[in-house]
């Protein structure tokens, strides 16, 4: 074997034993609670690749759509590595949100980074899915953290409707919103035991969907898919196999 066939092989499985997963997905539901005309976090999906029904979180204000459509999307593991493959992962300067007087205003910062952001909606998402497994949730705390996730990504052409909606809601709406927001910055940055989203998804869309619109971004809780840790038996059964034709193939050239 040469070396460019080999590195040609290596490249094929480094891209099949990674994070990132090519699947097709069907919005099947958008649950029933509803916060400034829109519904709120989570929602429901089926991975029609994996055959896995899916609670999926949005983290994307920026992007509508309507009913239940199908799309294409690459599944990445929420870690710094895959930052890049996001589609907020190169945003910057984004939004912070100030408190004053019971309202918020919003203002543009390079600070927290993208990925810190990104942690920082898992951990948001991750409040709610803790709120739901109670035996009476409070819708209020569903809509405030859907609220205070979509701050994070949002553009300039949605900051005002954003932000106006949460001030409209009312003060206790509007207080909570922001104390949502510094517990996940503080949760993030936090030097003793940071939180790092394990088992997070990030569920980036490709192309349009089947109504022909764009579609949102989203994060699911699916916890650590063994193939997107670490490659499948077979995968490194390959990967040593190569490694010995290589190897095998250079002592013959020494020889030689």
């Amino acid at each position: 074997m040469s070396r460019k066939s080999f590195a040609s092989a290596l490249a094929v499985l480094l891209v099949a034993a990674g994070g990132a997963f090519a699947d097709s997905f069907s919005f099947t539901g958008p649950g029933n609670v509803t916060w400034s005309g829109v519904y709120v976090n989570p929602y429901t999906a089926r991975d029609n690749t994996q055959k896995q029904d899916l609670t999926i979180y949005c983290d994307d204000w920026n992007t509508d759509f309507s009913g239940n459509p199908d799309w294409n999307a690459n599944v990445y593991a929420l870690t710094l590595s895959n930052q890049s493959s996001f589609r907020y992962g190169a945003t910057t300067p984004n939004y912070n949100v100030l408190l004053n007087n019971n309202q918020l205003t919003a203002a543009l910062s390079a600070t927290p980074a993208a990925f810190d952001r990104y942690l920082e909606a898992a951990w948001l998402d991750e409040q709610a899915m803790n709120e739901l497994k109670k035996a009476s949730p409070s819708y209020d705390v569903q809509k405030e953290l859907a609220a205070a996730g979509w701050t994070l990504f949002v553009d300039n052409a949605h900051v005002d409707g954003l932000i106006g909606g949460i001030n409209n809601s009312g003060s206790i709406f509007v207080k909570a919103v922001y104390d949502y927001l510094q517990a996940a910055e503080a949760a993030v940055t936090n030097p003793q035991g940071a939180y790092t989203a394990a088992g997070w998804d990030v569920i980036v869309p490709v192309g349009n969907n089947s109504y022909g619109g764009p579609m949102q971004e989203f994060l699911t809780y699916s916890a650590p898919r063994p193939d997107a840790v670490t490659p499948e038996p077979s995968a490194v059964i390959l990967l040593s196999t190569l490694v010995a034709l290589l190897s095998l193939t250079a002592l013959r050239k020494r020889q030689a």
